[in-house]
């Protein structure tokens, strides 16, 4: 008897194959895909074969000298290390390296860049970011109300605003440092969650990724529930997405497809694999503080 559900799997891997072959040759066009193929690449009921090896990339860190930043600085060799640390459980290794004002050589899942900025070279940057003209960046504001940073899957980049951030979040009691380190630290790593291809915890209600994990205590470190006391972890399938995505697996190929825009690879996954968003009247769960951060699979009504 032939079986159908392997030669289905099949197809789906040799289609994979076909598209990193064209990556690799380096066009910028793209075979159109059949209905079939389509529903096979977004599919995330199969990700394997999943390339589970090290990963090591590479994270441009501009932070400009002035005094809006210096806290930042003295604190940054304390953060650093947790965000290694905690990425090294997913077998993730990133390399800090020197940026400057202008980004180098940017490139997806391989350089990247966080930029820690002053606020209103902040602002400027997410109007850039966003495309956002003159006359509407006064509405855009409201969008930036309770945001501190914005990951941009697209510009593989994260604008950070640590004086937004420490206004908001950090403590300055004494003794409070160990705890703003861990906050800091906690944020930088969910932000790049998004440059590794992550979407947040609550898109959806019937996907594998949770805003808690399965013992109920522990947060996702792509919730928004990242102030607390313990630790926080992931689930294997967000692993196998990372893995997938930074060796340019199918969750590379699915987010190439579309130029890296995740409100449509939202939507193409929602489609093919019937996930359903939270009904808009649900109330969130309580936490402590939850993080202000945005990215482009949010809209402007979502108070993130």
């Amino acid at each position: 008897m032939v079986n159908f559900s392997r030669w289905r799997a099949l197809g789906a891997l040799l289609l994979c194959l076909l598209l990193i072959l064209s990556a690799g040759a380096g066009g910028g066009t793209t075979i159109p895909l059949t209905p079939q193929e389509e529903a096979a690449l977004y599919s995330l009921k199969n990700l394997s074969p999943v390339d589970l090896t090290p990963k090591r990339v590479k994270v441009e860190v501009y932070i400009p000298n002035v005094s809006e930043t210096a806290a930042f600085i003295r604190l940054w060799s304390k953060v650093w290390p947790r965000v290694q640390s905690f990425y090294a459980r997913m077998n993730v290794f990133p390399e800090q390296v020197p940026g400057q004002l202008r980004p180098g050589p940017l490139t997806p899942a391989q350089r990247l860049r966080l930029e820690v900025l002053p606020q209103k070279e902040w602002l400027a940057r997410t109007f850039q970011a966003f495309n956002v003209a003159p006359p509407f960046q006064l509405r855009f504001l409201k969008v930036c109300e309770n945001k501190y940073a914005f990951a941009h899957l697209p510009l593989s980049t994260v604008h950070f605003s640590y004086q937004r951030f420490a206004q908001a979040v950090l403590s300055s009691e004494p003794g409070s440092e160990p705890a703003n380190v861990t906050w800091l630290a906690n944020l930088i790593i969910h932000e790049l969650g998004h440059l590794f291809s992550l979407y947040h915890a609550h898109e959806f209600t019937n996907d594998p990724v949770q805003e808690y994990l399965p013992d109920g205590r522990t947060p996702n470190f792509m919730s928004h529930h990242l102030t607390g006391d313990g630790d926080m972890g992931f689930v294997e399938f967000q692993k196998l997405m990372v893995h997938s995505y930074l060796s340019g697996g199918k969750v590379f190929q699915q987010l190439r497809l579309v130029e890296f825009d995740p409100l449509r690879h939202l939507d193409l996954l929602k489609r093919h694999n019937g996930f359903k968003e939270p009904p808009a009247d649900r109330p969130p769960r309580t936490a402590p503080k939850a993080f202000g951060d945005y990215t482009e699979d949010d809209d402007d009504d979502d108070d993130d």
